[in-house]
């Protein structure tokens, strides 16, 4: 097992390095019936979190690709994670971003996923969709079901809106006050809409369907309020048609 990443790069991911990779793992095998042959890619890779349980889980006819905007966060995934494991590969790409990346090159609007089409098994997107406004997030999606393989499966986190989750935002019982709109979707600070950003159930629904992705199930978060939960952010299993 590789070393834990410097604190501050911690702390850039939201803290939790150990337990939320593991907790994740499982939610890879058990929602989204991830396998150990798996070619797997996972966006916005940050500092490894989610890769480094599962050197641990994927053989050696499985490969990992994760991608991300923090240099040093692929610079230190590279040094201790693919150093030693020939299948993991991590990418760096130069996305602006308001927040994390300022200084960045490319749109994730317009931003091609560096793969080929039909790629890979298994995608998984932890804390992405919540920091992606509406044209970023529609781009997104077509790039998932481009590189996903027929029968390819998706786990994707959110903030959803729906009945359940609105009456608790407006009863002040979530730990996101997204009172905001911004389009379709709400946020908690209408000057940085990128630090979180929510959507409804039925237009996230829609776009799946949209782009290929059939909604398989939907496990609902305690980021809201609710008393019973699978995570904190709302999970979302798809598969590809």
């Amino acid at each position: 097992m590789s070393s834990l990443p410097p604190d501050h790069l911690v702390q850039y991911i939201g803290g939790e390095f150990t337990e939320t990779g593991r907790e994740f793992l499982n939610h890879f095998k058990e929602l989204g019936q991830l396998k150990p042959n798996h070619h797997v890619l996972d966006v916005g890779s940050g500092v490894g979190r989610m890769a480094m349980p599962l050197t641990n889980y994927l053989s050696k006819d499985g490969a990992y690709h994760g991608f991300d905007l923090s240099k040093e966060g692929i610079d230190w995934s590279n040094a201790e994670i693919a150093s030693k494991y020939d299948t993991f590969t991590f990418t760096h790409v130069d996305l602006f971003n308001p927040l994390y990346n300022p200084s960045g090159t490319l749109q994730a609007s317009s931003f091609a996923f560096p793969y080929e089409d039909n790629s890979f098994d298994f995608v998984f997107l932890t804390s992405i969709f919540t920091h992606l406004l509406e044209q970023e997030l529609e781009h997104y999606t077509a790039e998932i079901s481009r590189v996903l393989k027929k029968g390819g499966r998706c786990l994707m986190t959110f903030f959803i809106v729906n009945e359940e989750s609105a009456q608790l935002i407006h009863a002040g019982q979530s730990s996101q006050p997204f009172f905001h709109a911004n389009g379709i979707s709400l946020v908690v600070l209408p000057d940085a809409p990128n630090a979180a950003v929510a959507y409804p159930e039925d237009w996230v629904s829609a776009l799946l369907t949209r782009h290929g992705l059939k909604q398989e199930s939907i496990h609902y978060g305690s980021w809201c309020g609710r008393t019973t939960f699978t995570s904190y952010q709302d999970i979302i299993i798809v598969e590809k048609s």
